[in-house]
C-alpha cells in the first residue's frame, strides 16, 4: 500500500556546539548501550531506519519514520540514559532535505570541532553499519549513505578540504609534545579507535616511552604489539605506577577513573589530557595546581591549528554535498511514483492470474511479465514525463482509484 504520507528522515544532536563536555557525557552512549538501545527498535513498526552516532563530541539519533516525531524520541533517549536535558541544548531537524544536508556536513567534517576531522567518517561508518547488521537500515538510509560516503570520497579527491586536516587526538599529542617534549613517558589509557588514532600520532611525532592500559588486557596488548617499543599495563596496576609517567592520556569514558589519590607521591605526570565522554579524570583544585589537565573542549583553544586549506575550500565541499543532496533527493521524492508502478505491476499479474485461473488456461511467467510491460509502459512513460510534483500529484489520486 502507498501512503500519502511518506516517511521522512529526522534528526536529533546534542554536540560541543550547544553543550559542554559535563553535559554531553550525560547522554554518552557506551557501546553496550548502543547495542540495547537500537534492539528497542527492531520490531518497531513506523521507525523503518535508526542510527545512533555517540562519541566525545556529539550524540545523534538519525531515523526514519511516519509518525513518530523527535520528541518521541527524545524522551526515549532520555529516559533510556534516565538523565534531563534542555530542550535549548538539542538541535531537532524533522525534514528529509534538511537532516540529509546536514548528515552529509557531519560525516565529512564540516560540523567537527576540529574543521575536516578525518576520525568523524570512521565513527559515522561504524554506526551505520551496526545498524545495518541490526536490520535498522531500510533502503531510503541505504541510498543515503551511499551518497554520504560518495559526498566524503569526492571532497578527499576533488578539494584540498582534508589535506593537513587533524583530529583531536593529534591535537592531545601535539600538546603533550610542546609541553614535555618527545622524550616524556606516556600511559594512554584505553585501546579503542580513539586510542588506536592517539597512538598513530605518538608514533608520527616520535614518542617512543609508550604504556597502554586498557580494562580489557588483551585490547591493550594488541596495540602495544602494533609498535615494537610500546608496552602495555594491567588495568589494575595503573595507580601503582601512574607516578612513573610525564603524560596520561585518556579516551575511556569511565567517570572519576583519575583522582586525588594517584597524587599523593611526589612526583606524578604534570600533563593530563582527557579525550573521554563522560571526563574520566576528576582531580581537585589544589592538585590542579600542581599539573596541566586540558579536556577536549578546551583542546582546540589552547593549540592553534593551521586551518587555511581546510577553510578556503569549504564552498567546494559545500557545492560538492548540494550535488550529491540533489541526486538523493531526486531518488527519494520519486519514491512515490516507483512504489505506485510496482503495485501496479502487480495488481495486472495477479489479475492475469486470476482470470487464467478462471477458465483453467496456463501462460509461462515470462509471457505474464511480458504482458504486464507492455500495459505499464503507457502510464510509466506518462508519469515520468511529468515534472516531479505533477507525478507525485497524479500518483496520488491513482492510488485512490486502485485503492492500493
Amino acid at each position: 500500500m502507498i501512503h500519502q504520507t511518506m516517511p521522512s528522515i529526522k534528526v536529533i544532536s546534542l554536540s560541543y556546539k550547544t553543550a559542554d563536555v559535563a553535559v554531553r557525557g550525560q547522554l554518552q552512549f557506551s557501546e553496550e548501550e548502543v547495542q540495547t538501545f537500537l534492539a528497542n527498535f527492531q520490531a518497531h513498526e513506523d521507525v523503518k531506519s535508526l542510527m545512533l552516532l555517540s562519541t566525545c563530541n556529539r550524540t545523534e539519533l538519525y531515523f526514519e519514520s511516519e509518525t513518530t516525531s523527535a520528541k518521541d524520541m527524545i524522551e526515549q533517549m532520555l529516559t533510556f540514559k534516565n538523565v534531563w536535558i534542555g530542550g535549548h541544548l538539542l538541535k531537532v531537524i524533522e525534514t528529509t532535505q534538511e537532516s540529509a544536508q546536514y548528515m552529509m556536513e557531519v560525516a565529512t567534517g564540516l560540523h567537527s570541532m576540529v574543521l575536516g576531522d578525518k576520525q568523524i567518517i570512521q565513527q559515522v561508518k561504524s554506526a551505520y553499519l551496526q545498524s545495518q547488521s541490526m536490520g535498522l537500515i531500510s533502503g531510503a538510509f541505504e541510498r543515503l549513505f551511499q551518497q554520504v560516503f560518495r559526498s566524503f570520497k569526492r571532497i578527499s579527491n576533488e578539494t584540498a578540504f582534508l589535506k593537513g586536516s587533524q583530529s583531536t587526538s593529534y591535537l592531545a599529542v601535539e600538546h603533550a609534545r610542546r609541553l614535555v617534549g618527545k622524550q616524556a613517558k606516556v600511559l594512554l589509557l584505553g585501546a579503542g579507535e580513539i586510542a588506536k588514532d592517539v597512538v598513530k600520532y605518538l608514533v608520527s611525532q616520535g614518542f617512543e616511552n609508550v604504556v597502554i592500559a586498557n580494562r580489557t588486557l588483551e585490547k591493550a596488548q594488541a596495540l602495544a604489539k602494533s609498535r615494537d617499543s610500546y608496552f602495555y599495563l594491567p588495568f589494575s596496576e595503573i595507580p601503582q605506577y601512574f607516578s612513573d609517567f610525564d603524560v596520561v592520556i585518556s579516551s575511556i569514558g569511565v567517570k572519576d577513573l583519575i583522582q586525588d589519590t594517584f597524587f599523593r607521591k611526589s612526583t606524578f605526570p604534570k600533563v593530563l589530557v582527557d579525550l573521554a565522554v563522560p571526563a574520566s579524570i576528576s582531580i581537585s583544585e589544589e592538585t590542579k595546581q600542581s599539573v596541566q589537565l586540558i579536556n577536549i573542549d578546551t583542546l582546540v583553544e589552547k593549540i592553534q591549528v593551521n586551518k587555511t586549506e581546510s577553510q578556503a575550500a569549504v564552498n567546494e565541499v559545500q557545492t560538492i554535498i548540494e550535488q550529491e543532496l540533489a541526486q538523493f533527493m531526486k531518488w527519494h521524492d520519486s519514491l512515490p511514483i516507483n512504489q505506485f508502478l510496482a503495485s501496479l505491476k502487480q495488481h495486472y499479474k495477479s489479475t492475469i492470474q486470476e482470470k487464467l485461473q478462471q477458465h483453467k488456461q496456463e501462460l509461462p511467467d515470462g509471457v505474464i511479465d511480458s504482458i504486464v510491460a507492455s500495459l505499464l509502459k503507457t502510464p510509466a512513460v506518462s508519469l515520468k514525463n511529468m515534472n516531479l510534483p505533477e507525478s507525485v500529484s497524479s500518483v496520488q489520486q491513482l492510488n485512490n482509484i486502485y485503492h492500493f
